[in-house]
């Protein structure tokens, strides 16, 4: 799908749904986004949010009282958190390990750092963390300002009209990475906030199977919605 001679720019369209998504409170510290991204399985940031502060109240975030946390109290705050709750243990004091073995403890100082591939390996050492969410991760933090997205962003991105969307997603993705970096490679800020914006577009509105075009503030322009009209 090409992009629309009448459709905004990339700015105008992610301050627009800037605007109507406001931004959430990011984590910046790494060792609290690997945290976030394993508190639960397939639930949403509201709930993910309740059992963070959960394990920030009766556990703590630093690798030492990870490892020396009661295991039932793990255990409470996991069985909150969705399915296989052993599992979800198990990887909290995964994380604390690998923490003090390949960080010393300090992960936000030694992904600094590191060179940038060396960085992103370590990150993806933590369970469920892959490419995107190391990138992610660099970016909050400020370490890395590198374009990233998630699923739903990519997605959205695509259907208004930005890049053509491929059959395979990893070069949906990739496309999907050229054209921020086109508009904003280095900026850090503008980054966080197109990523936040066109995920919260792709779950909130653009959908995967359903999308709500006619509550779109973007409907008039989007390529996806001028295409469903013909």
């Amino acid at each position: 799908m090409a992009p629309l001679d009448s459709h905004p720019d990339l700015h105008a369209t992610i301050a627009a749904l800037a605007r109507r998504y406001p931004a959430p409170v990011v984590l910046t510290d790494p060792l609290h986004q690997v945290l976030w991204d394993n508190i639960g399985y397939l639930i949403d940031d509201q709930r993910r949010a309740v059992l963070f502060e959960a394990f920030r109240t009766r556990v703590g975030l630093t690798p030492t009282e990870i490892l020396a946390a009661d295991s039932a109290i793990l255990r409470d705050i996991a069985s909150r958190g969705g399915m296989r709750p052993e599992t979800r243990v198990q990887r909290w004091r995964d994380i604390a390990e690998i923490v003090l073995s390949r960080a010393g403890g300090d992960l936000a100082g030694t992904l600094a750092a590191l060179p940038l591939t060396k960085a992103r390996a370590l990150l993806k050492a933590f369970p469920t963390i892959g490419d995107p969410g190391a990138d992610r991760i660099l970016l909050f933090a400020g370490i890395a300002p590198r374009p990233c997205l998630e699923s739903n962003g990519v997605r959205a991105l695509a259907r208004l009209g930005f890049f053509s969307e491929a059959r395979d997603y990893a070069a949906s993705y990739r496309a999907a990475i050229d054209v921020l970096a086109r508009h904003g490679a280095v900026d850090r800020d503008w980054l966080v906030t197109a990523y936040l914006a066109l995920r919260d577009h792709g779950r909130a509105l653009c959908k995967r199977a359903a999308p709500l075009c006619l509550a779109c503030p973007l409907d008039g322009v989007c390529a996806h919605a001028v295409v469903a009209s013909l």
